[in-house]
């Protein structure tokens, strides 16, 4: 489904160039562009990667144009489904083309690069965490844990009792290492105020009500912004574009049958 997708996408959208017009295979002498390919090469580089991916791509086109065909001698083109499946298709293929556009003449300057950057890192702050915590829906359930835990009673048993976040569950509650800025910020508090081997709680999140006991802490080094800048441009082109839409959208006059 994924590949098909990848197909029509290509199929419809390209814009065929004489650099890469030459067919590369006719069906009933309706030819299929090279062009048609490098397109869903490019758009697919997990696919790109695979062995003959070239041939694979070739292939489908031909199954596709194959069954196009049939499909267009049997008028299913003019089947009703069909023409609105192709009509969404082609409105989806345009906005996609109108994003990429923008995003590509509105280059993410370096100095908005360095800014996220610099509030990744405020926000990651300097120290991480060895949490384990127990999740429960009602703060009823949180406060008898926190006194079962007070008796005694071992946080990992109660963990794989009574904690509805099951993966963690499974291994006592344990969390593993984390960075404050990169949960919700309830339980970043809470992280960052525990003492160690000492759990606190109830906390509530949107998830439900948390027990959570810190193991240990240790300085952290931040990831150079080399290794982030890529992840940081992908994320501003994206807010870019959400801004496109949105600004879009207020310049048209839309309404909305309820």
């Amino acid at each position: 489904m994924k590949f098909r997708s990848i197909v029509l996408a290509a199929v419809l959208g390209v814009c065929a160039t004489p650099a890469f017009a030459a067919p590369v295979a006719t069906v009933n002498g309706q030819p299929i562009d090279n062009s048609q390919v490098q397109a869903i090469m490019s758009m697919s580089p997990e696919l790109a990667k695979e062995p003959n991916a070239r041939e694979q791509v070739v292939q489908n086109l031909v199954n596709m144009e194959v069954l196009s065909q049939y499909a267009v001698a049997h008028k299913l083109d003019q089947s009703a489904d069909v023409k609105e499946r192709l009509a969404i298709a082609k409105r989806q293929i345009l906005a996609d083309a109108a994003v990429d556009q923008y995003v590509k003449e509105h280059p993410i300057p370096e100095s908005e690069i360095q800014t996220a950057y610099g509030n990744f890192i405020k926000a990651m702050g300097n120290k991480e965490y060895e949490v384990r915590h127990i999740l429960v829906k009602t703060k009823a359930e949180a406060d008898k844990i926190m006194a079962d835990l007070r008796k005694g009673q071992k946080f990992p048993a109660l963990a794989e009792k009574y904690s509805i976040d099951k993966a963690s569950a499974a291994h006592g509650g344990e969390l593993g290492w984390i960075v404050p800025g990169m949960v919700v910020p309830p339980f970043a508090q809470a992280v960052e105020s525990a003492p160690i081997d000492k759990p606190v709680g109830p906390v509530q999140t949107q998830f439900g009500y948390h027990v959570i006991e810190v193991q240990a802490t240790r300085a952290m080094t931040p990831p150079p912004l080399s290794a982030m800048k890529d992840r940081l441009k992908l994320q501003l082109q994206q807010q870019e574009a959400a801004k496109f839409v949105s600004d879009l959208r207020n310049q048209a006059k839309i309404d909305i049958t309820k």
